[in-house]
């Protein structure tokens, strides 16, 4: 047995299927099913058994596959040890959803990271789904996987025991308008003057908060509205809210000076608005860094600094 074949089985157990896993891994299926038959040979027990769905996993199958995917990154760690002098270099790698309060501290942390060394910084926004997969496999030391919280028990089956968690935010959603928008004064707005207007979907609540395919309605609708367009880039969000001032998208809390940067106010909603949690999320066996930490403090700052503003407006009378 050899670290490839090691590879060959977390493919496997990734892809589901032995043919979609030869695909990924640019090899033909007999070799990769005659290398999994010799792992199997070599440890002494069947790692995955066929099922009208395809391969599973099986019981001690599940435990191999994960020994296996802690001997790779360790590997992995090792040779990044030896490649780069850790001293003169800061390295960091971030997913998380598209949200306003996590950008501000990304931006914040990078400015206090130390000039004359090297950086090595990864920052991708996505989806929870995908946020968990990449950092379960190791290709991402940090995680923020958004939720609603009615999805917590889900969330936590997803995570398993292989991934620490973390609550970083409970907040409801907050409706985004432009200044112009006729709505802008008002503090909150009910759920009849928002379907007059035209709905931007894709939003940072919509794009990146966890999918389930047993998701009921209510919990996929925020405000229904019969006007609606679907925009995945954020410029060409915000680009809309100010050519149609009659255009809202929900949002999860922005900081202030990113709303007056960008003309743009935030207003709660009288309706039954969906309560979200942001969680952070990381592999057990890792320790977090230094850097990791200066993220953390400055995301912790932004949130409470946020979260204090929020609770301000609330108790302030009209």
């Amino acid at each position: 047995m050899n670290l490839q074949h090691l590879k060959y089985i977390v493919e496997v157990a990734k892809a589901g299927s032995i043919s979609l896993a030869a695909e990924n891994l640019f090899m033909n299926q007999p070799n990769l099913s005659k290398a999994i038959r010799e792992v199997e040979a070599e440890v002494g027990t069947d790692i995955f058994r066929r099922t009208p769905r395809g391969i599973v996993p099986t019981e001690q199958g599940e435990a191999v596959i994960e020994y296996a995917r802690r001997i790779i990154r360790e590997v992995e760690e090792m040779k990044s040890f030896c490649r780069e002098d850790r001293r003169n270099k800061i390295s960091f790698s971030l997913r998380a959803p598209r949200s306003g309060y996590i950008s501000q501290a990304f931006a914040r942390f990078v400015v206090r990271l130390d000039k004359t060394k090297e950086l090595d910084i990864q920052f991708r926004e996505s989806s929870s789904l995908n946020t968990i997969k990449r950092v379960e496999e190791g290709g991402y030391n940090l995680g923020i996987v958004r939720c609603l919280k009615s999805q917590e028990r889900y969330l936590q089956q997803l995570l398993g025991r292989r991934l620490k968690r973390e609550l970083v935010w409970e907040f409801e959603g907050r409706v985004l308008i432009s200044r112009t928008n006729p709505l802008a004064s008002k503090d909150t707005v009910t759920a009849g003057e928002l379907e007059v207007g035209t709905e931007i979907l894709y939003g940072d609540l919509r794009a990146a908060s966890l999918a389930r395919e047993d998701r009921r309605p209510e919990e996929e609708r925020i405000v229904i509205s019969k006007r609606r367009v679907f925009v995945s880039e954020r410029g060409s969000q915000i680009e809309l809210l100010h050519q149609d001032p009659s255009s809202y998208m929900w949002f999860s809390p922005m900081p202030d000076d990113l709303l007056r940067r960008y003309g743009l106010v935030q207003i709660r909603c009288k309706a039954s608005s969906p309560v979200f949690r942001d969680v952070l999320i990381y592999r057990e066996d890792r320790k977090l860094s230094e850097a990791d930490r200066l993220f953390l403090e400055e995301l912790y700052r932004v949130r409470d600094d946020l979260d204090r503003r929020m609770r301000d407006r609330t108790r302030t009378p009209g």
